[in-house]
C-alpha cells in the first residue's frame, strides 16, 4: 500500500490524469460539434458564402458530411480549403501556410479515400481538415499536461491548466479548418522536447510549426535561452564552451526556421520570376532581402501594421479582446512582482530561493523555468495589441502555455469567486464563440 505514494504511485497518477485530459478533450470536441450543428440549424447564417465553396449534395452521406463541414468552414477556412484543392493560385493566399492544406490532401487521399466517388472532393477535404484539427487538439491537450508537469513540477496545476485549455475561449477555431490546434500541438511538443533536452527533435517540430504559422519561428529563442543564457559556462568563465553552445544554438535556430524560410522562398519564386513579375506591379519582397511575401501580403490585403487598427470603428474588436488582454497583463504583473530582480536580470540573479523537487501548488507558477515563457508572452502581447487585428488575440494565445498556467494559478489560488470567474469566463467565451462562428458571425 505504501508504494502508492512512491514513484510507481506518482507515475500511475500522472498517467491517469493524462488519460483524463484526453477524455475531456474528446468530450469537449463532441460538445463543440453538436453545439455548432444545432445552433447553425436554428440560426440563419450571417454570411451565406459557404454555399459557394461547398457544393450541393446528391446523396444522404454527402448531405450529412456537408452539414458538418458547413458549420466549420468559415472565414480563413475558405483559404485553407481552396489551397488544399487547387494550390496557391493568388498572392493573398500566402498569408496562409501550407502544412494544414498538405495534410488535408494526404488524409483525403489515404484515410478518406473510400469516400472518393461518393462525396465531392471539396467536402472530403473539409472533413479531412476537421479530422486533423480535432485530433491535433486532443494531442495538444495531453502534451500541454506533460509539459506542465515538467515545467511547473506540480501535477495538479499542470492538470488544471490542461483542462482550461480543453475549455479554451478559442474552442470554435480549435475544431474548425484552422491551424490553431495543429500549431499548438507542434509548439507544445517542441517545448516539451526542449525541456527534455532533445533539441534536434524540438528543432524539427518548430520547423514544421513554421509551415503552419509565422510565429512558430519565435519559439526558436528557447534554444538560445537553454544553451546560452542558462549555460553553466558563464559561472566558470569557460568562454570556449560558451562559444560551442552558441554555435549549437545557432544551428538549432536555423533548422527551426527552415519551414518558414522555405515557404517564403516558394512565394518569392512564384511571384518574382518572369513572366509572373512582369504581370503585376513590382513587389518589395522581390528586391529586398528584408521583405517577405508573408509580411507584404498581411500589410497589402489585411492592412496589418503598427497601430493601424487603432480607429473608432475597431472599438468593438478591442472589447472582444479585452478579457484575454486583461488576463495576460495580470499574469505578467503577477510573475514579475514575485521576483522583479529575476525578471530584470534574465534570471541570473534572484531575491527568492528556488526549491528543488516537487513544488507546492501556490509556488509552481513562479518557477524560474517559466521566465522565457513570460518574456515571450510579453512580446506576443505587445505585437497582438499594437500590430495585429486585436480580436484574434484569443486564438493567437491558444498556443502559449503560460497563458493556461497562469489561468490555472488564478483558479486554484484565489477564493471561490475567482475560481468561478476564471473558469466561467473560459467556458462562456468558448461556447459563445462556437455559436457565433458556426453561423458566420464575427470575430474571425
Amino acid at each position: 500500500m505504501g508504494g502508492l505514494h512512491g514513484p510507481a504511485g506518482a507515475l500511475g497518477s500522472a498517467l491517469d490524469r493524462r488519460w483524463s485530459v484526453v477524455k475531456y478533450a474528446v468530450v469537449s470536441r463532441a460538445i463543440v460539434l453538436v453545439l455548432g450543428v444545432v445552433s447553425n440549424a436554428i440560426i440563419s447564417d450571417y454570411d451565406a458564402s459557404t454555399g459557394l465553396v461547398l457544393p450541393d449534395t446528391s446523396s444522404a452521406l454527402e448531405s450529412v458530411l456537408r452539414t458538418v463541414a458547413h458549420v466549420f468552414v468559415r472565414w480563413d477556412s475558405f483559404y485553407f480549403l481552396h489551397i488544399a484543392d487547387a494550390g496557391y493560385a493568388h498572392e493573398q493566399e500566402h498569408a496562409f501556410f501550407p502544412l494544414l492544406p498538405l495534410l488535408m490532401r494526404l488524409v483525403a487521399g489515404t484515410v478518406l479515400m473510400p469516400l472518393a466517388g461518393w462525396v465531392d472532393r471539396r467536402i472530403v477535404l473539409a472533413i479531412a481538415g476537421l479530422v486533423i484539427s480535432n485530433i491535433s487538439f486532443v494531442f495538444a491537450a495531453a502534451t500541454l499536461y506533460v509539459l506542465g508537469c515538467a515545467t511547473l513540477r506540480n501535477e495538479r496545476l499542470a492538470y488544471v491548466a490542461a483542462l482550461l485549455f480543453v475549455a479554451a475561449p478559442a474552442s470554435a477555431f480549435m475544431s474548425a479548418v484552422y491551424t490553431e490546434s495543429l500549431f499548438a500541438w507542434l509548439v507544445f511538443s517542441a517545448l516539451l522536447l526542449i525541456a527534455q533536452r532533445q533539441y534536434a527533435w524540438a528543432a524539427l517540430c518548430l520547423s514544421a510549426s513554421g509551415l503552419c504559422r509565422s510565429n512558430g519561428i519565435l519559439y526558436a529563442g528557447f534554444f538560445v535561452w537553454d544553451l546560452v543564457v542558462c549555460s553553466d559556462a558563464w559561472r566558470g568563465r569557460h568562454y570556449a564552451a560558451l562559444a560551442i553552445q552558441a554555435v549549437r544554438a545557432a544551428v538549432l535556430v536555423a533548422v527551426s526556421t527552415l519551414g518558414f524560410a522555405a515557404f517564403q522562398a516558394y512565394g518569392h519564386r512564384t511571384f518574382c520570376q518572369p513572366p509572373a513579375e512582369a504581370a503585376a506591379a513590382p513587389r518589395p519582397y522581390c528586391h529586398s532581402a528584408l521583405s517577405t511575401v508573408y509580411g507584404f501580403v498581411q500589410a497589402e490585403y489585411w492592412d496589418v501594421g503598427f497601430l493601424k487598427y487603432y480607429t473608432v470603428q475597431q472599438l468593438p474588436n478591442f472589447a472582444l479582446a479585452a478579457p484575454m488582454v486583461a488576463l495576460s497583463l495580470a499574469g505578467l504583473y503577477t510573475y514579475a512582482a514575485y521576483d522583479p530582480l529575476r525578471v530584470a536580470t534574465l534570471g541570473w540573479r534572484q531575491r527568492r530561493a528556488v526549491a528543488d523537487g516537487k513544488v507546492p501548488l501556490a509556488a509552481a507558477f513562479f518557477r524560474p523555468e517559466l521566465l522565457p515563457h513570460v518574456y515571450l508572452w510579453a512580446l506576443l502581447l505587445a505585437v497582438a495589441t499594437t500590430t495585429m487585428h486585436v480580436q484574434v488575440v484569443t486564438r493567437f494565445f491558444s498556443s502559449v502555455p503560460v497563458v493556461f498556467w497562469f489561468a490555472a494559478h488564478a483558479a486554484t489560488g484565489g477564493g471561490w469567486w475567482q475560481q468561478r470567474a476564471v473558469v466561467g469566463c473560459f467556458v462562456a467565451y468558448g461556447l459563445a464563440g462556437v455559436v457565433l462562428f458556426s453561423n458566420f458571425f464575427p470575430p474571425a
